[in-house]
């Protein structure tokens, strides 16, 4: 099976969009770091829990699972080795320099170098929606879960995502980031998806449910702070360049109007490995 590189390639960018784009993964991870931390101890996610972060991008989801699973480890892995060094460089001229149960690797999720039964969690976020063969990672993960693992899926859906007064360029833009993700592999639409993915794949007591993220929770600048406008999406190109810097204007408008609101639906999945000898 051909698999491509999906709806998402670091490695792309050029070196100024790779700084811009490391700053929005680091700034979108610590935005939403609060509303997942609140999720973990119902996850299961707990002390003694060997955690795999799928996808890892920045590290700061994965230097959190490890601090809440210690003294176990948490790995953290990511097709881009650029942007491991990034996330690495930045943890170490942090002051939060002191984590030993954290460990980061590059790696593809289409065939994850760890051996079998080797984690209690995998934990992916904001990650399926840019694969093209959401199957194949899916049989990578069941395979490195030790029996009776659980493997947790954090997630959007387009149609679950508002914004309201709305811009027409906004619209625009939004309409060409859909059209892009789509030619690369990507699916907007993967959150409605996953429990369907997840039974296909061979995981049992599949569940699903939906959070909601708003901007009265986060506030409007740091809800539209987490997005790409566009730059997940290949920017550079000339198209997308211009809707971004035409939808600019509307959306700091937007920014100082205390009646607007924007929210998504955050779907998070969840499928347990069999405990059953095969």
């Amino acid at each position: 099976m051909t698999v491509k590189s999906g709806s998402y390639c670091y490695d792309s960018f050029g070196e100024k969009t790779q700084v811009q784009e490391f700053e929005r993964l680091y700034r979108q991870a610590s935005t939403l770091l609060d509303t997942e931390r609140q999720l973990w101890p119902g996850m299961g996610i707990i002390t003694g829990q060997k955690v795999l972060d799928l996808g890892c991008g920045s590290g700061v989801i994965t230097r959190e699972l490890a601090k809440q699973v210690y003294p176990a480890r948490a790995v953290g892995i990511d097709i881009s080795k650029t942007l491991i060094d990034k996330g690495l460089l930045a943890y170490a001229e942090s002051s939060q320099r002191t984590q030993k149960n954290v460990d980061f690797q590059q790696g593809s999720v289409y065939n994850l170098p760890f051996p079998d039964n080797s984690f209690d969690i995998v934990y992916a976020r904001l990650l399926f929606q840019h694969l093209d063969a959401p199957l194949q990672a899916l049989a990578s993960a069941l395979r490195v879960l030790k029996p009776g693992g659980k493997l947790f899926i954090l997630d959007v859906d387009k149609s679950w995502s508002s914004l309201y007064p709305e811009p027409k360029s906004s619209m625009e833009l939004d309409k060409a980031i859909i059209q892009k993700q789509l030619s690369q592999g990507g699916d907007p639409w993967v959150g409605r998806k996953l429990s369907y993915y997840l039974t296909s794949a061979g995981f049992e007591s599949v569940e699903t449910k939906v959070t909601l993220v708003d901007s009265n929770r986060l506030g409007m600048a740091h809800f539209f702070g987490m997005l790409a406008f566009g730059g997940s999406y290949q920017s550079e190109e000339n198209k997308l360049a211009a809707l971004q810097e035409k939808c600019r204007p509307d959306i700091q408008v937007l920014l100082d109007d205390p009646s607007a609101w924007a929210g998504f639906g955050l779907f998070v999945a969840v499928g347990h490995k069999t405990n059953r000898s095969m």
